[in-house]
């Protein structure tokens, strides 16, 4: 694995680069370390290959979420781990797609456990079938932005595509969910991937597919917990 570590202060981009090496072992990890996000985006315009990055939030000359948003001019799906003392600022990590967000100073266990999901995601790409005449239709559960109760059908929209079904909703919540987590209910007719949100409030939430979907008065508070939760378990 190669990893891109970005930050401007020498001792912690070091530091941070042991603790990835000790973890994940020497001869399995490789990582490059920038001073600041103009490195990093040169890296990219030249082609170098890179499999994560982690990025600190507040650096002097092109701070990390800037450096994120012209990453994924190149890569829309290269896993981004924002380092910051701010996390708060994990809101905001959604319009850039962030795979995770590690407080600093970077707690050994928490750095342990985003390097195993990290592994986990590079490798291995959850799918969903759906069988529509006589078809097996495979999509990477990741790219499953929403689910929509139609009339007596369901609407499964992709990132690229949307396949309709007959069938019931609550199966249709049944099958997601015995793939992955990280779904919710936000109207009797939506269940949303987390993943996929940029904005909401308490009566709509914004996909990155800028589709604008409705919010159930009865579901906000809980919509809002469960995505601080997502972006607290998950940084996306």
């Amino acid at each position: 694995m190669r990893i891109a570590v970005v930050d401007d202060e020498r001792t912690f981009r070091q530091q941070i680069a042991s603790m990835i090496s000790s973890l994940y072992g020497r001869e399995d990890v490789s990582c490059f370390l920038y001073s600041d996000g103009a490195e990093v985006i040169r890296a990219f315009e030249n082609d170098f290959h890179l499999d994560a990055v982690f990025l600190d939030i507040e650096m002097k000359e092109l701070d990390g979420m800037s450096t994120a948003k012209l990453i994924r001019n190149y890569s829309r799906d290269i896993p981004i781990i924002f380092t910051t003392s701010h996390t708060e600022m994990a809101m905001e990590g959604y319009e850039v797609d962030a795979f995770r967000f590690l407080g600093k100073p970077i707690e050994e266990d928490k750095l342990r456990q985003a390097i195993k999901d990290l592994e986990k995601k590079l490798k291995v790409e959850e799918k969903i079938v759906l069988k529509k005449d006589g078809e097996d239709l495979i999509f990477p559960i990741s790219s499953l932005i929403y689910v929509e109760a139609a009339n007596n059908c369901v609407r499964f929209v992709f990132t690229s595509s949307a396949v309709e079904l007959r069938m019931k909703f609550s199966a249709a919540m049944d099958m997601v969910d015995g793939i992955t987590d990280g779904f919710f209910k936000i109207h009797r007719s939506y269940y949303i991937n987390l993943g996929h949100v940029i904005k909401m409030s308490s009566s709509d939430v914004l996909m990155d597919n800028r589709e604008t979907l409705p919010v159930a008065r009865s579901s906000s508070a809980s919509l809002k917990k469960e995505l601080f939760e997502y972006i607290r378990r998950n940084g996306r």
